[in-house]
């Protein structure tokens, strides 16, 4: 029979036929030949021609349109969630999540719409953030409201802590601060740091671009973490910084040396131990030296970036604890006020204090290049703006201009309304120019704006002074310190009022009244034991009224609070040879001399920078053993027209002045030699 089909020839380039033959693999019409055939030529593996797709179908509008109204969306969302497991809300526009694709122990659970276990802290980090955003427009409660929210998703993250106790300091609720941080502490756990190694010098375009934008162009390669051996570090700074505020400066100490071994590495609590111990307990250069060396050292070997709030707190110190004109001292500080810079070419602080020390040293230009800077990428910094205006006026005299020191002070109002040390700074600035009253209305509008801004009553209470009445500047001091009193600030209202209760000595001791200018610098003491300006002047007076006896023994009992290496400690050696000097004592003001020097040559032989790994240990230690304390529970006075019951107690320093009493000094019938 003669085969009329026709075959086709099926070639396929990428993929040689076994050989040069015509394989039919279908045939025009249905023959069991060629059914035969193409069943041969599938069984060895022939790879076939794709079929023709058959011509697009042609579907009109209307067509559409018929169908989709015909799909019934509430059966299919209840056909989707029986095929996915989905629980939805009462509403039904919300999806619960009752079991996960992960594990038992890692599944997301519901129960009764509420989630069980730890929230995904990207959920924490949206609350916080909104927090924080009202918390910057002074919105304090829709704050608060989102920082509750945080706790109550997570109770062991401690931002929501931290912006709590912040809102109730805000409220000057200092014990509810301070009782949410301990909360806090209690609650959450420590986190971790983690560990990088050196950076590589060879990195292509592409990535340095890339670790630019993300801020790790310094650091290198993760390595690994390091968890905290203790608390929240962060919180114990927090709490130590606010027991420092409330004078409470042991326990503050503690707080620091605890965040510190939870997290050796903590650069705040460094920086917060250093100021704490250089500036409030008054030790030297070397005790704040030895706390920035060791926050350097940490933060090197877990290969973090260079600190700039280090750097620049670390400056700021070498400046101010150096001798006067002294260009070593001035040169550390330009080193170290580089590298903060190098660490954030943004860092408003650095460039602050970098011009306002250059404004100190007379180079105005390089101060005002300084200060323009920060403006260009922080105008709204009233801080520079306030220094700005400073350095402007001390210029020479036929160089400053008024009007533009004027402009910048309403700039810095303007920027922040509520700044007290801007209308401090204004006002003295005022007076300088004669216009006692417009600087009398400006520190007034300091003490509405932040009552517990000591610094401005202060300067109130010395203008009234020396422009007005006696009975006016008592007045004005007397409500400072009820206002600036610290809740745990003992009988005399903490170290805030220490500098109000010293010039009201000082205004007694003009006045004549030497029996209420001693109470005035007993309380001062009181308040703060370190307080050079007060015990200075309180030794002055009684030398100058020929009381030697008394002027030395409050030298002498002032120098058993300083450390041998403190430059504090320095000043007073120096007030006590002067005023024997000028009482013609020249034997005793030599041997006050000398004794200054053996003190200061058996410090220099006491290092106490550490060089081992265990840094915290060894500055706590070192502390301990240069701060030996002498205490003086009680300073002897006489008696006085104002009534044992008010000032004085068997010799005993005593409380605040009452109100009442407060009351009579205003009519001026209980004050005599007025």
């Amino acid at each position: 029979m003669a085969a009329t089909s026709t075959y086709e020839s099926v070639v396929n380039p990428a993929t040689p036929a076994p050989s040069p033959v015509n394989l039919p693999i279908a045939a025009p019409k249905s023959n069991s030949f060629a059914n035969a055939t193409f069943t041969a030529a599938l069984s060895i593996g022939v790879p076939l021609a794709p079929r023709p797709s058959p011509p697009p179908t042609i579907v009109d509008t209307e067509t559409i349109a018929s169908e989709s109204q015909n799909v019934d969306k509430a059966l299919t969302r209840m056909v989707e969630d029986r095929i996915y497991g989905y629980t939805r809300s009462y509403d039904g526009m919300s999806i619960q999540y009752p079991t996960s694709l992960l594990d038992s122990s890692r599944a997301v659970q519901f129960r009764e719409g509420v989630r069980l276990g730890k929230a995904l802290s990207i959920n924490v980090d949206r609350l916080v953030h909104f927090a924080k955003k009202d918390m910057s427009h002074g919105r304090l409660e829709e704050a608060q409201e989102f920082y509750l929210q945080a706790v109550k998703m997570d109770p062991t993250d401690g931002r929501a802590y931290l912006g709590l106790s912040r809102i109730a300091q805000r409220r000057g609720d200092l014990e509810y601060a301070k009782a949410l941080l301990k909360e806090g502490i209690g609650r959450s756990g420590g986190g971790f740091v983690t560990v990088r190694g050196s950076p590589e010098k060879k990195v292509d375009n592409r990535t340095k671009k890339n670790d630019e934008k993300d801020g790790d162009s310094d650091v290198g390669p993760k390595l690994g973490t390091i968890p905290d051996v203790g608390p929240n570090p962060f919180l114990l700074q927090s709490l130590g910084t606010l027991e420092q505020k409330m004078g409470n400066l042991a326990a503050a100490e503690e707080l620091y040396l605890q965040a510190l071994r939870s997290r050796p590495s903590h650069a705040a609590a460094w920086v917060a131990l250093a100021q704490l111990r250089t500036k409030e307990l008054r030790q030297g250069a070397k005790a704040g030296r030895a706390c920035y060396q060791s926050a350097e050292r940490e933060l090197q070997r877990i290969g973090a970036k260079p600190n700039a709030f280090v750097y620049t707190a670390w400056a700021s110190m070498e400046y101010k604890k150096g001798k006067v004109d002294d260009t070593k001292s001035i040169t550390r500080a330009r080193e170290l006020y580089k590298k903060a810079l190098d660490a954030d070419p943004r860092c408003s602080a650095a460039y602050l204090q970098l011009g306002v020390m250059e404004s100190d040293c007379g180079n105005f230009d390089t101060a005002k290049e300084c200060f323009e800077k920060v403006l260009t990428f922080d105008q709204r910094n009233s801080r520079v703006l306030q220094a700005y205006a400073i350095m402007e006026s001390r210029r020479p005299r036929d160089e400053v201009n008024s009007r533009r020191v004027l402009d910048l002070f309403e700039r810095a109002l303007r920027v922040n309304p509520r700044d007290a040390g801007v209308y401090q700074a204004y006002a003295l600035y005022v007076v300088e120019l004669g216009d006692i009253d417009a600087a009398r209305d400006l520190l007034k509008r300091g003490t509405e704006v932040d009552k517990r801004h000591a610094p401005v009553w202060q300067a109130w209470g010395v203008l009234e002074t020396r422009y007005n009445t006696a009975k006016i500047a008592r007045d004005v001091f007397q409500q400072g310190i009820w206002a600036c009193a610290q809740p745990g600030g003992g009988q005399s209202g903490g170290r805030r009022c220490a500098r109000l209760w010293q010039a009201w000595g000082v205004l007694e001791a003009q006045e004549g009244d030497h029996a209420a200018a001693r109470r005035c610098f007993s309380r001062a003491l009181d308040a703060d034991q370190r307080n050079v300006a007060a015990v200075t002047a309180w030794a002055l007076m009684e030398a100058d009224l020929g009381n030697f006896a008394d002027a030395r023994s409050i030298f002498e009992r002032t120098l058993k609070y300083f450390p041998s290496p403190s430059d504090d400690k320095t000043a007073v050696w120096r007030a006590y040879e002067v005023m024997e000097e000028r009482a013609g004592n020249y034997r005793q003001a030599q041997q006050v001399f000398q004794r200054s020097m053996r003190e200061n040559m058996a410090s220099k032989d006491e290092e106490i920078i550490p060089e081992s790994t265990s840094d915290v240990d060894i500055v706590d230690a070192t502390y301990k053993e240069i701060s030996r304390e002498v205490e003086v529970s009680r300073w002897q006075t006489g008696s006085s027209d104002l009534g044992a019951e008010v000032w004085m107690n068997n010799g005993s320093i005593e409380g605040k002045i009452p109100a009442s009493m407060m009351k009579k000094l205003r009519n001026g019938d209980s004050m005599k030699g007025r």
